[in-house]
């Protein structure tokens, strides 16, 4: 409606202002040196428009022969981007078809003239890293490495697949390379914790405790072991007894109260041949109620000559308690002391609880010490038991 109205006002214009400029041409004298051109003001502003009119076509036939000339020559290069997204497209489908080989080719083909070449490099690395290929997975981090904004992806690709190759003292050294502020991300914290477990580097494990609990890197269960954890495998890294029990001592007295600490100790103790201070350690964790499943499985292991004392003083502290690991430290203890009969009373108030595997067999060995020959082959036989684990 308004450009109606604009065209109409246009053509009213015309038909008012056309007669006058009929009437009164008026002329246009340009003079330029010795040559003068003089002409109607109507046919100079017709010669304009005409001028300017040729130049826009001029302007737009450049406009589109320069742009004919650029497409020609960008066409070897729009192909190659086509191609290496064809390759990219059938490298991530090879990637979530697991089929490593194809996604090694094709990612480190896409990569050439792709839109996002980091992204290749690092997805040919997978693919190169689940086939074994421990080199081109290297270069093709090198590659991707490049690349501006890189660092943290390669470095914490790098560091992953040497800790999965178990290359840990190059994955330790990788990680110490890193910056400060890289080696606070939770990825690299996960990765750190993997790494100085598997080394057991307890004590840095215990630097990173807290940055692991602030940025909850681990599940609240792990979390809240974790303390635990550190201890019970420094004490197992002591190499001498003396560290061992200076270890020990450092520990808070909360700590030193709770099982698998004490398992810890009990162990070292054993492992140095120190049994009466194991079992000293033992009895006095033993819980007055029910005694730990697990410490009843160490009292064997460190009752050297004591075994049928220990066995009195369980069965005065203990009412015969409905547990079969409590029947079995009963029965080794005796075995140790050399009190089958006793030893064979004990292993199947163990059995009645808990039927096992381990449990029969244990028990056709007492039966064959006593000449016991059929019972002992019934007890083997139970041993094909299914349902037995």
């Amino acid at each position: 409606m308004i450009r109606l109205l604009i065209y109409t006002l246009i053509v009213l214009a015309g038909a008012i202002a056309g007669p006058k400029l009929v009437e009164n041409k008026g002329y246009l004298l340009v003079a330029i040196g010795e040559y003068t051109i003089e002409t109607s003001v109507v046919a100079a502003v017709l010669m304009l428009l005409v001028g300017f009119a040729l130049l826009q076509l001029a302007e737009w036939l450049l406009v589109k022969l320069l742009r004919t000339v650029g497409l020609t020559r960008s066409l070897p290069r729009r192909w190659r981007q086509r191609k290496s997204r064809k390759f990219t497209l059938e490298g991530a489908l090879a990637l979530a078809e697991e089929n490593w080989s194809k996604a090694e080719q094709t990612m480190a083909k896409g990569a050439d003239a792709g839109e996002l070449p980091l992204v290749n490099y690092l997805a040919a690395a997978r693919a190169a890293h689940h086939q074994g290929h421990s080199e081109q997975v290297e270069a093709f981090l090198t590659q991707a490495q490049s690349f501006p904004g890189s660092e943290a992806a390669v470095n914490i690709a790098r560091i992953r697949y040497l800790i999965q190759d178990g290359e840990l003292a190059s994955a330790r050294q990788c990680l110490e390379s890193l910056s400060a502020s890289l080696r606070n991300r939770p990825t690299v914290l996960k990765l750190a914790h993997e790494l100085f477990l598997r080394q057991r580097d307890w004590d840095a494990v215990a630097r990173i405790a807290p940055a692991l609990t602030k940025h909850k890197v681990l599940d609240a269960e792990t979390l809240e072991q974790l303390p635990v954890q550190i201890e019970s495998g420094a004490l197992e890294a002591c190499h001498t007894l003396e560290a061992l029990n200076e270890r020990w001592q450092q520990l808070p007295k909360r700590r030193r109260r709770q099982d698998p600490l004490v398992e810890s100790y009990v162990q070292g103790l054993i492992r140095f041949q120190q049994p009466a201070e194991a079992r000293k350690a033992l009895l006095a964790q033993l819980n007055k109620k029910e005694p730990q499943p697990a410490l009843l499985e160490l009292l064997p292991l460190c009752s050297e000559d004591a075994g049928e004392s220990l066995v009195h003083l369980l069965e005065r502290n203990y009412s015969a308690p409905q547990m079969p690991d409590y029947w079995d430290c009963l029965a080794n203890l005796s075995r140790q002391s050399r009190q089958y009969k006793q030893a064979k009373q004990y292993q199947r108030k163990a059995i009645e609880l808990a039927p096992t595997r381990y449990r029969y067999s244990q028990l056709a060995e007492l039966q064959e010490q006593l000449g016991e020959h059929r019972g002992a082959l019934e007890s083997y036989r139970r041993l094909a038991d299914p349902e037995l684990v």
